[in-house]
This record gives structure tokens, sequence and C-alpha cells, in this order.
């Protein structure tokens, strides 16, 4: 029993030890930062960490009037400014400045595509009365689920580039 007792004490102090190596080291193997003071890597991180989950709209909301599809509109636009404030506040290494606007661009006009044809898709269905109407709304419907792909193939491309994820949520 004496002898386990000898080699756990040992033990204990390892993680201390380990911690206290790897924090003194850390320095030298970090990336080399920018100008700014913010590295790329740290850039793209820090909005990973903002957007990746990000869900289309934050709230629960009824899904029968024209308000309602209204609502779900705002709500789009605004859970995704809302995370879009929060990127903008972050120290943009200078080499990605550009390159940040534009996919920052991106998000907002996905955003308001995803509102518009969310309000599109409720009047269409809300406009169908007739069999024939009904007959084609599927049709239509997918038209309309699919307006916001070509600011979507752009917004991905721009996400790809910086190494973000989607921050509106739709994608």
């Amino acid at each position: 029993m004496e002898r386990l007792r000898r080699t756990i004490r040992p033990m204990h102090a390892f993680p201390v030890v380990l911690a206290t190596a790897l924090a003194a080291t850390a320095p030298a193997v970090m990336p080399a930062r920018a100008a700014s003071g913010n590295s790329t890597a740290e850039y793209s991180l820090a909005v990973t960490r903002i957007c990746a989950g990000a869900l289309l709209f934050d709230h629960a909301h009824h899904m029968g009037t024209r308000a309602d599809a209204r609502s779900v509109a705002r709500d789009i636009r605004a859970s995704t400014a809302r995370r879009l404030a929060r990127v903008t506040a972050l120290s943009v290494p200078p080499e990605l400045g550009r390159l940040s606007s534009r996919w920052i661009s991106s998000q907002r006009r996905l955003a308001a595509a995803y509102a518009r044809a969310w309000v599109q898709i409720y009047d269409t269905i809300d406009a169908a009365r007739t069999p024939a109407e009904r007959a084609t709304l599927a049709a239509r419907l997918h038209r309309l689920v699919h307006v916001p792909d070509p600011l979507r193939l752009a917004a991905g491309r721009l996400e790809l580039e910086l190494h973000v994820p989607d921050c509106t949520g739709g994608g």
C-alpha cells in the first residue's frame, strides 16, 4: 500500500507540471499575428463562435396568417442582424477587411432573401384556391424555396475563403 501511495503522489503533480510547461511554450508556437493584433485564424474562430449553429429565426411563431409570416420574416432579418452586429464588432485583420465586408453584406442580402421568400411562400399557399391552382402549388413552392440559391452559393464561396460558417441559419 505504501508503495502505491509513493506512485500516486507524483501523479497528482503531473497535471500541474504539464499545464505549466504548455503555458510556457504556447507563445513560441502561436501563429504570427497580423498588424491589427488579430490573426486570420483567430478572426475565423471568433466568427465561427458567433455563427455556428445559427437558426434562421430565434423565436417560436404562430403560422396561420400573413401577419404571422411577416413576423417570421422580421425575426429572420433581426436574428441575422444581431449575429452580424457581433461579427462587425470583431477586430478584422487588414488582409481580410474587404473579404469580410463582402461576406457580411452577402449574409444580410441572404437573410433578406429568406425573409421575402417566407412571406411569398405564405402568399402562394394562401392564394391557391382552385383545384388547378393547388395542382401547380408544389412546383411554385419549389421555385420560391430555391430563389435564394444563387445568393447562397455566392455566400458559400466567401465562407470558404474566410473559413467561417453561414451566419443566417438558412444554409
